[in-house]
């Protein structure tokens, strides 16, 4: 595996003459192995990677990061429960992998499996071949993936695995479902705004002018828009789509500006809910199951809030994995992580007291899956109330903007 290779130098006697040669190798002794057939080996050293290699390498993670296509999710899900079903029925992980890769239509996940198969008959583990690529398969995979490896039970948390990604799968199609509506609407209402804008104010913004009247604050707010968009329209939708990759730019690489991003997207009025009960429906889902494989408690809690993509509420969760490995209780340390309800600290609490932690876990997670499914069920009804409020605000401001000088000229004409 690529990222497990380290480079040698080799001391050669080859045609008479001393030679030098570099090789790349998992360790001296395979490296001394490939220099022998060069020649008579003088000595053999370890040293860093070549600036070309090293370029290579950085360019390799930024085409994984960044311009390579995701895998395909549906395909990653079939692949996963594949290999659960065929492994549990006694093939190898070997095996197992080759069935996979070879049913697997996706490019990417076919690419994946094949190298973790050539991994794999390398040596190494599945996790340790999955983590190079651990941003196009997500963490849930490489957590579930690991846990299966150290408790001997790679089968089931294969197929557990491939129930998790699906249920995510449904939930994100949920959440695309309920927010296309208000999405199509706030668009269509932006669009008629900017045309009321560019269309009827430049005509009353003349007649304004010939009257000579002191305009009102909604009137000129509207002049100037027009004004901005009519001069200014390509600089402001440029500023705008640089903004946008800004924010993208820093959100990956500014770990402080997406805490706070990360911190104060959760307050925001139902995206705020939605997110936080998808992120602890998951994180429950995932801990109970750590828990009920007999992995140690902080351990369970660490790997489990790794599958979060809120970096805030990830590192609450971290906070309290600490004051737990410091002798506290499950309990105690979410309660001070202050972003769970009372009665879901009262629940783990009474797991805790009767011995059946994983279960209750189980329950709480259960719990969140119910309110989040009602949440998302309701969600364009709950959202109904704030865009008519937002076309009302609209269709006032234009209204107030275009009438009012009308009104106040009409009352100054009767005087």
């Amino acid at each position: 595996m690529l990222l497990s290779m380290k480079y040698f130098e080799a001391t050669l006697i080859a045609r008479g003459k001393k030679e030098v040669h570099s090789y790349m190798a998992v360790d001296r002794r395979e490296a001394m192995s490939i220099a022998q057939s060069g020649g008579m080996v003088i000595s053999v050293r370890e040293v860093s990677m070549p600036i070309g290699a090293r370029l290579l390498s950085l360019k390799d993670e930024i085409f994984l990061k960044v311009i390579s296509p995701a895998v395909g999710q549906q395909e990653w899900i079939v692949g996963m429960r594949q290999m659960g079903v065929m492994l549990a029925a006694g093939m190898s992980l070997s095996d197992s992998l080759g069935e996979a890769a070879s049913a697997t239509q996706d490019k990417r996940g076919r690419d994946i499996l094949l190298k973790a198969l050539d991994d794999v008959e390398a040596g190494f583990s599945l996790s340790q071949s999955f983590e190079k690529n651990k941003n196009a398969i997500g963490n849930i995979s490489m957590a579930l993936i690991t846990l299966g490896e150290k408790t001997g039970t790679l089968a089931d948390s294969m197929l557990k695995l491939a129930d998790m990604l699906e249920e995510l799968r449904d939930n994100r199609a949920k959440i695309k479902k309920a927010t296309r509506t208000p999405m199509i609407s706030l668009i269509a209402i932006a669009i008629a705004f900017v045309v009321l804008i560019m269309m009827v104010v430049p005509k009353f913004e003349t007649v304004f002018k010939k009257m000579g009247a002191d305009l009102p604050a909604p009137t000129k707010f509207l002049i100037a828009s027009e004004y901005a968009l009519s001069n200014y329209g390509l600089q402001i939708l440029g500023g705008i789509i640089f903004l946008v990759f800004l924010h993208k730019w820093a959100m990956a690489n500014r770990p402080s500006y997406r805490l706070v991003c990360d911190r104060y997207i959760l307050k925001v009025h139902l995206i705020g809910s939605l997110m936080s009960l998808g992120f602890y429906q998951r994180f429950m889902m995932i801990f109970s199951q750590l828990i009920r494989s007999g992995i140690p408690l902080t351990e369970a809690m660490s790997t489990a809030g790794g599958t979060i993509d809120n970096e805030y509420v990830k590192l609450k969760l971290s906070e309290a994995a600490r004051s737990i490995g410091q002798g506290k209780q499950l309990s105690t340390a979410l309660d001070e992580m202050g972003l769970l309800e009372p009665m879901v600290v009262q629940m783990v609490r009474s797991g805790e007291s009767s011995g059946e932690l994983d279960t209750m876990l189980g329950r709480v997670a259960d719990y969140y899956k119910m309110r989040f499914n009602n949440l998302v069920d309701n969600f364009s009804a709950l959202l109904e109330p704030i865009l008519m409020g937002f076309i009302a605000a609209l269709v006032l401001l234009m209204a107030l903007g275009i009438f009012l000088p009308m009104w106040s000229l009409g009352s100054a004409a009767k005087k």
